[in-house]
């Protein structure tokens, strides 16, 4: 058994042709289900964004035929199989767990190379999930890059390679709270950047996060974080996660200790009257962290309040690094993604030894993620 992983990015296809490639969600669950009944796959994940799509398969590589996929494609954009050969760049093993933790870690190892956020990485493995076309194999590989992503914000042996928004917002935020096991957070707005945030905060035994309704986008955040800790496995987690009313308001910004407001958000919330009521309800002085990625809130009102520390995303500028602080970080940050590779091989080769000629697989049995899928394994 084998992992492989096909891909075309914007780097190998014209521009004029790249949109020959593009999968709406019809074509994409398409895609998924057509190619895992090809012979010899067991498993397929398919990752597509706005730069790349990539097909990460699990097979059998006595049956599984390259050609199938390229002549697939080649069906699907219309284009001579010629020309998909040349497109195409293909990832074996130990070279596929490596290029996909490259591509969550959301590190700048270079100006060529493109990472994705691991809302990206863990959509892909949710669709999976839903349409039954995973396993134990590729759950476990796209865990763990999710796992290794969450990370890397906290090491400070590369932090010249960390220089995107998510990372130093998530940085800026644990270094001024001093996070503790019993940490609370209000989120005001919701969007793409902000859920990406969200994610590197959960999991703390005693913390909670509360997410004010905006209507459906709200939500849909909220359902989404509940099914991510599923598929991390930290159900225990979702009874932390309250979606609020306006009403609510006063009482969880009383509770709070870190207030997150969201870029997309277009309305100011702070006036001095709502916090001069929170004092009031709140027993005892408490510091807290307003993080602002919008431009609508009134920073004066917060400033007339000494334990209020507000800090807005352009307030973390990018940082200045010699060049051979930055050479050490890329060093370093190779071994960690060789490190991580071994271990998942050793992982993989152990898991292929366990695993019988044919099993019932009972996969992620928890909440609304739960199916049951009969694999074959020629090992």
């Amino acid at each position: 058994m084998k992992l492989l992983m096909y891909g075309v990015n914007r780097e190998t296809v014209s521009s004029e042709d790249i949109h020959k490639y593009s999968l709406n969600q019809t074509a994409y669950r398409m895609h998924l289900n057509d190619i895992y009944q090809f012979d010899g796959v067991s498993e397929v994940v398919l990752l597509v964004t706005e730069n790349r799509n990539e097909y990460y398969l699990y097979v059998d590589e006595a049956s599984f035929k390259h050609g199938d996929l390229l002549r697939y494609l080649s069906d699907y954009t219309e284009k001579p199989l010629e020309e998909i050969i040349l497109e195409t760049y293909s990832k074996f093993n130990d070279d596929v767990v490596k290029h996909l933790l490259n591509v969550s870690s959301y590190v700048e190892v270079s100006e060529a190379h493109t990472f994705e956020s691991i809302d990206i990485i863990d959509h892909a493995l949710m669709k999976s999930i839903e349409e039954k076309t995973v396993g134990t194999i590729l759950y476990t590989l796209f865990k763990k890059s999710v796992e290794f992503s969450l990370s890397l914000c906290e090491k400070e042996e590369i932090k010249p390679l960390l220089q995107g928004d998510v990372s130093k917002a998530v940085r800026s935020i644990k270094e001024t709270i001093k996070e503790t096991d019993s940490s609370h957070y209000l989120i005001i707005g919701n969007d793409k950047f902000t859920n990406q945030v969200m994610k590197y905060f959960v999991g703390s035994q005693y913390s909670s996060m509360a997410v004010v309704n905006r209507g459906h986008d709200s939500q849909n955040t909220v359902n989404e974080l509940r099914r991510w800790l599923r598929l991390t496995k930290q159900s225990s987690w979702i009874k932390n996660i309250h979606e609020i009313s306006s009403s609510q308001l006063l009482y969880r910004l009383a509770k709070s200790d870190v207030v997150i407001i969201g870029p997309d958000e277009k309305n100011s919330w702070f006036t001095e009257e709502l916090f001069d009521e929170m004092r009031c309800l709140r027993p005892s002085p408490k510091k807290q962290l307003v993080y602002d990625f919008s431009l609508t809130q009134d920073e004066t009102v917060l400033q007339k309040f000494d334990l209020i520390h507000y800090k807005h995303i352009s307030d973390e500028p990018k940082r200045l690094y010699t060049d051979e602080k930055i050479e050490e970080a890329k060093t370093t940050y190779d071994e960690m993604v060789s490190l991580q590779t071994e271990q998942y091989i050793k992982q993989f080769n152990k898991l292929q030894e366990c695993l019988p000629i044919r099993i019932e697989n009972e996969f992620v049995s928890e909440g609304n993620i739960s199916f049951t899928k009969k694999i074959s394994y020629k090992v």
